[in-house]
């Protein structure tokens, strides 16, 4: 930078501080209330958008597995059959004797 940026630079600086007196600062206190609230509105917002999503996905579900359902359709009875008896009796199994001893 020259000289003469920093002349222009000076006066620009020196025609803000002419310009007026700068606002008041508002009071922490006000300035905390504003912020909780803010803070309390977008956990709010957030809660809300978390439960739509939630119920959004649970609607969709539920719709998925309504129509994966195969529609119930009678099926036809075999007609009974005869019982079948045994034609021999079951032969019995030896157990070993327990050794001696």
């Amino acid at each position: 930078m020259d000289r003469r940026e920093n002349a222009e630079l000076y006066a620009a600086f020196e025609a803000l501080l002419d310009a007026g007196p700068e606002p008041p600062l508002p009071s922490v206190t006000d300035a905390a209330v504003a912020g909780g609230r803010r803070i309390r509105r977008r956990r709010t917002a957030v809660a809300l958008a978390g439960a739509l999503v939630v119920a959004v996905c649970g609607v969709s579900t539920a719709v998925n597995v309504a129509d994966s359902r195969p529609d119930p359709v009678q099926q036809p009875l075999a007609p009974p059959t005869p019982a079948q008896e045994p034609t021999e009796a079951p032969t019995p199994v030896a157990t070993p004797e327990p050794a001696p001893g």
